[in-house]
């Protein structure tokens, strides 16, 4: 998906695929969004060089049209006259910028060549030294302007996008760090002018009037595709080759904060809903309290409160809107009372409180399950665990099923609601088999369940098709470096796999080759880091065919292997 990106001097302007959305904030800190309809389609971007000259005249297009759209809004309500001032002096300086260009870098650097180097000294010296006033009167300029209050909103809100469209949910990062951005579109400008000033100085060609405007204005638009292509490719590379265009960006960026990059994710996020969803309503001037912009509230004040997982924030807005996690993203507005419960949820949640303390269920897998300090809570990425389960169950003509160290029986539950196979778990706590039976009531599925200590109470002959198991994984010492939330409201022995976390890998690999029928799988969800380690045991235990599956993270979450 395409875009094109434009800072204001409240807010920034997104266009793609035919749509316009523009994130503002008010000088009250208020966030407001709007969406439109667009005839400014991109169509040249896989064609090198003709895309670099779409981008700038399309940009350049976009630029002014979103200042005027932003101006009008603001002139119609009569209200917020700080910003209109801003967009003003922004004006004036692009005006001031076309006369700057055409005086001091035109006239000015090519008096004070011929002054230096005179007409019988070398021709290509004096040109050289003429493209470096050139380049240095440019440069003054734009840090120069850098002090108007309103252009310095500008730059931070330029940063900003970059910040929200490359690195999304980082922008939490506490060191404030971020590679650049080479085809940032006011880096592609500065860094064409440059170009142009060293192609056309250096040549020196001047063979009359016309000849003189014409040869500038191809050598300009060649340089506008040259320049395109060349931060297009540095763009691909990696952080050392993005930073390398830092030499230009520097002067187009400040440091944003929170609510400038805040308001550059209310614009990404609406921007993603508007081109997955056909009929997702546009946004007027008048619309209050909209998703977008509450959902990046919720997420960026558990961000700052260390909680970065993205489905902490999902599930409590779906939570709070009676909805699943899936459905909140066709919601476009929300009511007054129901961002006042979400907001008080939300802060319920910075102080500590876990989501199920707070609603006394969760969800999994599209179900509600109750739980307790009794029962690990299940994660959103134990769902990639049933997934894998239930692909390989459809291998087998009726499956069974186990289910190890079952907790809340989340998993056990989630497999047993989707298919058609024989579903036994078992726990070595017995208040954890009470929360999974009665969990296995409310879902409607029926499943055994048994006390025991790995395979220890399962008749002696008894095997099974697929084994499943999420068995503790944190290494003993880690325990006291896990959330507060987590260790206070999560049983221990759900958490504590040893002292390198895999004793209970071992323990089930082991055991579970003569639990397993021929051709049975064996399934695990694994910690960050420990995949390979997995792989290793399940190997050295006769498993063929070992797989890992990432989770949405892209981190190597599941392993699974075939008995041989």
């Amino acid at each position: 998906m395409e875009r094109f990106v434009f800072p204001l001097s409240n807010g920034i302007v997104i266009y793609s695929e035919g749509k316009k959305v523009i994130s503002t904030v008010e000088s009250n800190g208020q966030k407001k969004l709007k969406s439109t309809l667009e005839k400014n389609k991109i169509i040249f971007f896989n064609f090198p060089f003709a895309r670099g000259l779409q981008y700038f005249f399309c940009g350049i297009f976009a630029f002014f049209q979103s200042f005027s759209s932003v101006f009008s809004l603001n002139l119609n309500k009569k209200q917020n006259k700080n910003i209109i001032f801003d967009i003003l002096i922004i004006i004036g300086t692009l005006i001031l910028s076309i006369l700057f260009s055409a005086f001091v870098l035109g006239i000015l650097p090519g008096k004070l060549g011929y002054i230096i180097i005179s007409y019988d000294g070398s021709a290509f010296l004096r040109n050289l030294l003429i493209c470096v006033f050139k380049i240095l009167f440019f440069v003054l300029f734009i840090l120069l302007i850098r002090f108007i209050p309103g252009v310095n909103e500008f730059l931070r809100f330029n940063r900003a996008s970059d910040v929200a469209a490359l690195y999304g949910d980082f922008a939490r990062n506490k060191k404030r760090k971020y590679p650049n951005n080479p085809t940032n579109f006011l880096n592609f400008i500065v860094f064409t002018f440059i170009l142009d000033f060293l192609v056309v100085t250096l040549i020196g060609a001047s063979f009359g009037f016309w000849f003189n405007i014409f040869f500038h204005i191809a050598i300009f638009l060649l340089c506008i595709s040259i320049s395109y292509e060349i931060l297009y490719l540095m763009g691909k590379g990696n952080n050392f080759v993005k930073n390398v265009g830092f030499i230009t960006s520097c002067l187009i960026y400040a440091k944003p904060s929170i609510t400038h990059i805040e308001t550059a994710m209310i614009a990404f996020t609406e921007m993603n809903l508007l081109c997955s969803q056909k009929d997702r309503k546009l946004m007027d001037d008048d619309n209050k309290n909209a998703f977008s912009v509450v959902y990046n509230e919720v997420k960026n004040r558990l961000a700052n409160a260390g909680i970065t997982d993205k489905s902490e924030t999902d599930w409590l807005i779906a939570t709070m809107l009676g909805k699943n996690r899936a459905e909140i993203k066709l919601v476009s507005f929300i009511t007054d009372k129901q961002e006042q419960e979400i907001m008080k949820a939300t802060a319920r949640r910075v102080k500590g409180e876990s989501l199920d303390n707070i609603f006394g269920f969760t969800e999994f897998y599209g179900l509600t399950f109750d739980v307790n300090k009794k029962v690990l809570t299940p994660r959103m990425e134990t769902e990639i665990l049933v997934e894998q389960v239930l692909k390989q169950e459809k291998n087998f003509k009726k499956a069974t099923i186990l289910d190890v160290g079952t907790g809340s029986g989340a998993i056990a539950i989630a497999i047993a609601k989707n298919c058609n196979a024989a579903v036994t778990a078992l726990d070595i706590s017995k208040m954890a088999l009470s929360v999974a039976e009665m969990n296995a009531k409310k879902n409607g599925v029926k499943i055994e369940f048994l006390h025991s200590n790995l395979f220890e109470n399962l008749k002696r002959k008894r095997k099974f098709d697929i084994i499943v198991s999420n068995p503790p994984y944190i290494k003993t010492e880690d325990i006291k470096k896990l959330d507060k939330n987590v260790r206070e409201c999560d049983p221990l022995i759900a958490l504590d796999g040893g002292e390198d976390g895999l004793d209970f890998y071992r323990q089930i690999t082991e055991k579970a080759t003569c639990r397993l029928n021929v051709g049975g799988y064996l399934f695990y969800e694994v910690g960050k880091g420990q995949s390979s380690l997995v792989r290793k045991i399940l190997r050295e235990n006769g498993f063929i065919e070992i797989k890992t599956v990432k989770d949405y993270n892209k981190i190597e979450r599941v392993v699974y292997g075939r008995y041989k």
